[in-house]
């Protein structure tokens, strides 16, 4: 099957750098700004309104302990009954279907939905509000230097202490006068981002350049359907317990991680001043702005926030290089027939150039065009592919987007 793509440059991250005059071609070296050493962790708390009443010793599915927690956080997910459905919903605890005659009412059903689904929201709600992260993220950082302008992007991978929505054990219920009362726990750790510096001894000899450590997160990944149906209660093995737990559309594991590490919307959530570098044996908490995660979307993109010193490349030799790109198809290997570059440019400035990987570790160079377009590519199948752009720039010149077009 054959498939034409674009690819809009501002959707995806790109790789800037100028090419010294008289090395175009050549891959000149970055500024070799030395390593801050900083780590990140994750640390479990306990949520404010959804404190515990069953102590517990918290393990995240890492195998990692969380101490300060006092037990899972809990809620109440409650609802009124028909009469009709007593009896079905009474089975949900006991087994005895026997008295269960009627189908289950569209009330039963729209009751109980609403009723986990805004339990679920308000806790990821509440979490989000204290600066905790509760889902899977991707968390880079780079320096902001003392002319405004920014080292490169460095990734610290996904962060995350469940990779799945959390399981809703009912420890208590009630049901009577027509309501259900039952009081759950949240198998999920909202936890603290912390930090810490291990710096290269070197690291004080650069305060004339490095102005800052800026923190940058991905949105948390979404472990769930919010808009999903809600099967009422069932039994699942937890802790090798079978227990009673409220059923809703969670959303695999798999699906979860490949949206975590896919995701490359990273927002700026902290800023550490060049003083403040420096090494500790323990993390501390993220010095995260209140409010941060709750307003994520709001966050600023690195490409705009602002750059003090930004001078014009007019005149300039500049390479982009794109960040790997699955063309719509992470699973399946493709074969691309032809590259074409979008923008205001000069077109006898521009070479593109095209690099495939099967797992993003070993690149080779398949096809290269001193042009706007490579035309007549046949030969292997890849998943994954870069491409390289270098040009001298005018006023006003800019790269829009890639047309790739390939065969499944």
């Amino acid at each position: 099957m054959k498939v034409k793509k674009r690819i809009e440059l501002k959707d995806i991250k790109v790789y800037q750098s100028i090419i010294p005059d008289g090395n175009a071609g050549e891959n000149p070296e970055m500024p070799n700004y030395p390593d801050c050493g900083i780590e990140f962790d994750l640390e479990g708390e306990n949520l404010n309104g959804h404190g515990p009443q069953q102590a517990a010793m918290i393990t995240d599915e890492n195998g990692k302990k969380h101490p300060a927690m006092g037990g899972w956080p809990e809620a109440e997910i409650a609802f009124t009954v028909s009469e009709s459905d007593i009896p079905r919903v009474q089975a949900w605890f006991d087994d005895n279907y026997h008295d269960v005659t009627y189908p289950e009412s569209q009330l039963l059903q729209k009751n109980r939905k609403t009723a986990v689904l805004n339990t679920l929201k308000t806790y990821f709600s509440t979490a989000a509000g204290s600066n905790l992260f509760t889902s899977p993220f991707r968390l880079g950082w780079r320096y902001r230097l003392s002319d405004g302008t920014f080292s490169k992007m460095r990734y610290s991978g996904v962060l995350s202490t469940f990779m799945e929505a959390p399981r809703l054990p009912v420890v208590s219920n009630i049901l009577n006068d027509k309501y259900l009362h039952t009081r759950v726990q949240l198998r999920n750790v909202p936890a603290r981002l912390r930090y810490r510096f291990n710096p290269n001894e070197n690291f004080t000899d650069y305060r004339q350049h490095i102005q800052s450590v800026e923190i940058y997160a991905t949105k948390q990944a979404e472990l769930y359907n919010p808009d999903g149906e809600v099967a009422g209660i069932r039994s699942i093995i937890i802790d090798n317990i079978p227990k009673r737990c409220w059923h809703y559309e969670r959303y695999a594991e798999n699906d979860v991680r490949l949206k975590a590490e896919q995701d490359n919307d990273f927002r700026m959530i902290c800023s550490i001043p060049f003083d403040g570098v420096i090494r500790t044996d323990t993390f501390e908490p993220l010095p995260i702005p209140s409010g941060t995660l709750k307003d994520f979307i709001k966050l600023p993109k690195p490409d705009e926030l602002p750059d003090d010193n930004n001078p014009s490349l007019a005149g300039k030799n500049i390479r982009i290089i794109t960040e790997p790109l699955h063309i719509g198809y992470p699973e399946n290997e493709k074969s691309v027939n032809s590259v074409t570059l979008r923008g205001v440019f000069k077109r006898d400035q521009v070479k593109i150039r095209l690099f495939a990987s099967q797992h993003r570790e070993q690149w080779h160079l398949i096809a290269s065009s001193g042009g706007p377009y490579i035309r007549g590519i046949y030969g292997a199948r890849w998943r994954w592919f870069k491409i390289e752009i270098e040009s001298k720039m005018r006023e006003g010149d800019f790269f829009e987007a890639i047309v790739v077009v390939f065969r499944l």
